[in-house]
């Protein structure tokens, strides 16, 4: 039986990684890239536990980026908050990166996305990500879009990128046998016998992976209609691949 496994719920906070480890979805808003305006940031006061992860444990991600950019060498590096809910659009959010000695303001743009650098000053002083919201209301998740990608469907490339950066970030968040396990398993991103949930951004009648000729009809979440699950390990498809979203007909 293969492990099912949401990459979403990694790049928000892992829940688990047996067999058990059900879907709440990911990642993927089929959203175009952010061009929106950043919104003005300010400081955070009187927020209780408002830490967003630890901002040396995000620039894994950063560097996962780097390091795996080739299967999605157009796309620009993104990250997108999330409320719970799974909610993309978030309004009267700030962030930034803070420690004891340093204050860095992070631009989150009105879609609800942003980015960071590397301040090695914030290194030193051991920095945290931080919102003006308590623990636990907002989570974050890598959004990778190649340009050109139409609405209704995302780049199979894009989707094997996310998914690395969520892995280099949470990883060191399991504990050492369920991180071990999967690693044992060939890794997250990369066996077969993890299925990886994504989430499209409306109800699905059918996703169907496509190259050139080639189609998959892929898996639907029987709970969650929004839930697909693609074959980012198996390597006779290549990066180009699209999937594509076939909504269902709106609720009346």
């Amino acid at each position: 039986m293969k492990h099912r496994l949401s990459l979403f719920t990694l790049g928000l906070a892992i829940i688990g990684v047996c067999a058990s480890a059900q879907a709440v979805a990911q990642e993927t808003a089929a959203t175009a890239p952010a061009a929106a305006e950043a919104t003005a940031v300010v400081e955070v006061s009187s927020v209780k536990n408002p830490q967003l992860k630890p901002y040396r444990q995000m620039l894994k991600g950063l560097d996962a980026y780097n390091a795996h950019r080739a299967l999605a060498p157009q796309a620009p590096l993104q990250f997108l908050l999330v409320a719970d809910g799974g909610k993309a659009a978030v309004t009267d959010v700030t962030l930034r990166i803070a420690g004891e000695n340093t204050s860095f303001p992070l631009a989150l743009a009105k879609d609800g996305t942003f980015t960071f650098e590397r301040i090695q000053a914030a290194i030193d002083d051991n920095a945290d990500i931080i919102s003006n919201k308590r623990r636990g209301l907002l989570h974050w998740r890598p959004n990778i879009h190649t340009p050109n990608v139409p609405a209704d469907a995302r780049r199979l490339g894009d989707l094997r990128l996310e998914c690395e950066m969520s892995w280099a970030v949470t990883k060191d968040d399991l504990s050492f046998l369920k991180r071990n396990g999967i690693e044992l398993l060939g890794g997250l991103c990369h066996s077969s016998q993890v299925m990886l949930h994504y989430e499209a951004p409306r109800e699905l009648a059918s996703a169907t992976l496509v190259s050139g000729e080639r189609k998959q009809t892929l898996v639907i979440d029987e709970k969650n209609h929004r839930v697909f699950s693609p074959p980012l390990s198996d390597a006779t498809w290549n990066d180009d691949a699209l999937v594509l979203y076939e909504f269902a007909a709106p609720a009346p």
